[in-house]
């Protein structure tokens, strides 16, 4: 008779099923100020293997929503000034190199294209019944939330005896 063996789950499942808990009730109860759905997807992607790895992910993550919700914001509003479908298809070619070169040439920051590329074209793209510079501040509150609650969930180790030291990278 074959004995089947199961894993028990290790810390860093229970701490992103932990993340995605807390961040799901403060999405739940913010009375529609932020966004479960949106909290939870990036809870899960902000828990890492070890919290300087989680950390700097975090900070990646929250550097790169700002930059892409200060330019969505900024082609939100010409969008919405314009009600043009003209500007709409300039535009979002236009903010996705700004974002491009910005990141990738000035800051030298690849790492942050892909989240401000995704946080630009959820401000500009997403159809929300109330188009005002509330909505960029939700998109960017949702990551950051979320990301702060996971950070703070991953610095949490029973086994850690001593106290974590953060170097930053050279």
């Amino acid at each position: 008779m074959k004995v089947a063996h199961i894993e028990v789950p290790g810390l860093r499942i229970m701490k992103t099923v932990l993340a995605v808990f807390i961040v799901m009730i403060i999405g739940t109860f913010s009375q529609g100020l932020l966004r479960p759905y949106e909290m939870a997807i990036v809870a899960v992607l902000a828990v890492q293997g070890d919290v300087v790895r989680s950390i700097h992910e975090i900070h990646n993550r929250i550097s790169a929503t700002v930059i892409g919700g200060i330019i969505g914001t900024i082609a939100m509003c010409i969008i919405y000034i314009t009600k043009s479908n003209i500007a709409t298809i300039m535009l979002i070619p236009i903010g996705v190199f700004l974002i491009l070169y910005f990141c990738s040439k000035l800051i030298n920051k690849n790492e942050y294209i892909l989240i401000a590329c995704y946080v630009f074209l959820a401000i500009t793209l997403d159809e929300v019944p109330e188009i005002s510079w509330i909505y960029p501040i939700r998109v960017m509150a949702n990551t950051i939330v979320a990301s702060i609650v996971a950070m703070l969930v991953n610095l949490y180790n029973p086994r850690r005896k001593r106290r974590i030291r953060i170097e930053k990278e050279k």
